[in-house]
């Protein structure tokens, strides 16, 4: 007898775990708010170098035949009765839920912040809105740049790095460079949060003349002004603010309301990514609270264990990240690479990589059908992060 298996959020992660279901043992239906599905990764490209890539699949054309997929926002989880009820009123029953609804941007966290990106753009929530940035960018003609994250809680960690980088790239391009101020703001102590790979990136930046502002909680921006106040009352005033918009879980009403946390993140096991306090549920990518960084990558793997757990193999995950950081402008590239156990390793930026990440890119819709599986299998093998050494 098949089980029903629900997985609520059509992109990377719930994709991915469609796909890995063997049809002979479970009848899976995925819904999903949006039947496009967008290569996230890409929108730096088109905010720092123009690229006119199409970043956008029909989510149809990824899954395989026999998934049921419905086109409808999930607005209410209810964990005790396993059903879940849609916005056009559908009430859909499971045997086993995933949640995979990932998160999304939420500017008006921050005062002032939702004037600047309508006006600005960024590169973390929609193709349009990286593209409009990608226009200001070529109107700068001078003054100061501040770009960094609003909240701790971020898609992609590298991204403002790639970002700040991106804008130098940019500016060096169109010859304006020297009249202009780089300001990298950071809600941590240094330009990245872990200090191997701080290591290697502050040597750049201070090669590229950009200014870096630790200890940098956004509190409010002024939008007539462009200046942007911190918790701590610091300010930076900016004649192009970018500002990464913090980042919240789905607006999904749950039963038991516990299940999330305050910023809307759904409760998760981080080793069996089991909900926690419930039965027959686990939440995977960017919509759990699983302290590793929200990726791709994460998504990717973290459907792996369950789709080998819901297979009858429990399956723990490790917390491996893999997350890129291009040096933007100069064709290398590095990764952030690892686990619960392993710190993050000091990996040096390289053409070999940067050609690595290009590949991935390239092949990433193929990727999330498990055409590449054995591809990536042997990757994560080959690259895995050492664990550290205990003391006797």
């Amino acid at each position: 007898m098949t089980r029903r298996v629900l997985i609520v959020g059509g992109g990377d992660g719930g994709t991915i775990l469609a796909n890995s279901l063997d049809p002979r043992r479970f009848d899976v239906t995925v819904l999903t708010a949006s039947l496009e599905h967008v290569f996230q990764r890409g929108y730096l490209g088109v905010a720092f170098q123009g690229r006119r890539r199409n970043l956008v699949r029909d989510e149809h054309s990824l899954l395989r035949s026999h998934i049921t997929l419905i086109h409808d926002t999930a607005v209410r989880i209810d964990l005790v009765d396993h059903e879940v009820e849609t916005a056009t009123g559908r009430r859909l029953g499971y045997d086993d839920l995933v949640i995979a609804t990932g998160v999304r941007t939420d500017p008006s966290q921050i005062p002032g912040l939702w004037e600047i990106n309508e006006r600005i753009g960024d590169f973390h929530s929609t193709t349009a809105n990286a593209r409009r940035l990608w226009r200001n960018l070529n109107a700068f003609s001078g003054g100061t740049v501040a770009l960094g994250q609003a909240s701790p809680i971020i898609k992609c960690p590298p991204s403002p790095v790639e970002g700040i980088l991106g804008v130098d790239a940019r500016l060096r391009a169109r010859r304006v460079r020297e009249a202009a101020k780089l300001v990298l703001f950071t809600p941590y102590p240094r330009a990245y949060p872990a200090e191997p790979i701080n290591e290697v990136i502050t040597p750049i930046l201070e090669e590229r003349g950009i200014e870096v502002m630790p200890f940098f909680d956004v509190d409010r921006i002024d939008p007539a002004t462009g200046t942007i106040t911190s918790l701590e009352g610091d300010e930076v005033k900016a004649d192009l603010p970018i500002v990464v918009p913090p980042f919240v879980g789905a607006p999904i009403v749950y039963e038991p309301a516990d299940v999330v946390d305050d910023n809307g993140l759904v409760k998760t096991n981080k080793e069996t990514l089991a909900v926690e306090g419930v039965e027959h549920a686990w939440c995977i990518g960017d919509a759990n609270n699983v302290p590793t960084s929200k990726a791709g990558v994460g998504a990717h793997l973290e459907a792996k264990v369950v789709a080998r757990t819901l297979a009858g193999h429990p399956t723990r995950f490790d917390g491996r990240t893999n997350c890129s950081l291009e040096i933007v402008g100069d064709r290398r590239l590095t990764f952030v690479i690892g686990s619960f156990d392993a710190p993050v390793e000091k990996l040096r930026p390289t053409r070999v990589k940067y050609l690595e990440e290009w590949l991935l890119g390239e092949t990433f819709f193929w990727g999330l059908r498990g055409w590449l599986d054995p591809v990536f299998d042997a990757y994560f093998r080959l690259t895995e992060p050492k664990p550290r050494r205990v003391a006797a």
